[in-house]
């Protein structure tokens, strides 16, 4: 049998290590769950609670609904269906202007459970 053996430095290092890097994988953990939307739905409007955007790259069909999107800060949007039936709104970056479609998973839900 092939033995190894560690000197107490060198499995500190690595138990130091190791920990460091579950801290981190928690602490980046938190704070995604924090940050999930909370949409309240009122008829066919839905008002956004808190600012979390999510961007993604979607080929495919895309729907309108008669729905709308409430953020924040008062501004509607039309509420479009995703060709796998995920709700998303397009919106206009403030800082580069560049257009981008937010993802809203919990209006997903709500229109799904219609």
């Amino acid at each position: 049998m092939l033995e190894m053996k560690m000197d107490n430095r060198v499995r500190g290092i690595l138990t130091a290590f190791i920990l460091s890097i579950c801290i981190w994988g928690l602490f980046f953990g938190c704070v995604t769950a924090m940050s999930a939307q909370n949409v309240k739905r009122q008829g066919n409007t839905f008002i956004e609670q808190n600012d979390t955007t999510q961007t993604k790259t979607l080929k495919g069909k895309v729907y309108e609904t008669d729905y709308l999107y409430v953020d924040r800060n008062g501004k509607a949007y039309n509420i479009f269906l995703s060709s796998n039936g995920k709700a998303f709104i397009n919106k206009v970056s403030e800082r580069s202007g560049r257009k981008y479609r937010k993802y809203l998973p919990e209006v997903t839900k709500m229109i799904q459970n219609k």
